[in-house]
């Protein structure tokens, strides 16, 4: 049960920001469909008509919630990632890494939310799809380009199609672990799923096949 949060004086420009923080918890916690205004209320400290003189239903309470946490988590990754002066190698490396090991139990929980969400809020789902999954496609695809147009990487590799593979597969794999106490053989260790993800992507971009790839101690 989420517990409620002491009362305290805010400025009225930190109240919406705490309502999504609250809502994002709530929902991940007890599902969208399960969760009410009165738990994300009791959350965040506040009366369930503090949250309607801000949002007008719970739908969009979950749009705002998940539009906060993507611009926050996507301005870290594209900070976390070095400049173009870098190799392309070590900018896939870091954009994997920070996608998939900031806040993995919380991401997780989120995702899980999303994909059970799907049929009740559709619009939602989507606009997460494309503010989420697909600018990191976008952004991988980007890195892989400057790599081919530096010499480091093949032409003939259609970067979008590779980005979408390595990207998409990754993260159905982080979703699954939710399940992996039930399911044996399911569980993977999360640094080897990164580092092993890295180097099927790179030897596959690699104009010298020969080159060595990374390897986990």
């Amino acid at each position: 049960m989420t517990a409620r949060r002491p009362r305290r004086q805010r400025r009225p420009d930190e109240r919406p920001n705490e309502l999504l923080e609250a809502a994002l918890a709530v929902f991940s916690e007890r599902g969208f469909h399960e969760a009410s205004l009165d738990d994300v209320a009791a959350a965040a400290g506040v009366t369930k008509g503090a949250i309607y003189h801000y949002f007008d239903t719970k739908a969009e309470l979950l749009l705002q919630a998940i539009e906060q946490h993507q611009s926050q988590g996507y301005e870290l990754l594209e900070t976390s990632i070095p400049d173009a002066t870098a190799p392309a190698t070590v900018r896939i490396r870091a954009l994997l890494r920070k996608a998939f090991t900031s806040n993995d139990d919380a991401n997780r929980a989120i995702l899980v939310m999303l994909q059970a969400a799907a049929r009740e809020v559709p619009e939602i789902h989507a606009r997460w799809l494309g503010h989420g999954p697909l600018k990191a496609w976008q952004l991988l695809a980007t890195i892989i380009e400057d790599g081919q147009e530096s010499g480091e990487f093949r032409r003939d590799v259609d970067a979008d199609i590779a980005a979408r593979v390595v990207l998409s597969g990754v993260l159905l794999q982080v979703l699954w672990q939710k399940y992996a106490p039930g399911v044996p053989g399911l569980a993977v260790d999360r640094d080897r799923l990164i580092d092993s993800a890295a180097d099927l992507l790179l030897a596959g971009l690699r104009t010298d096949p020969s080159a060595k790839l990374h390897t986990r101690k």
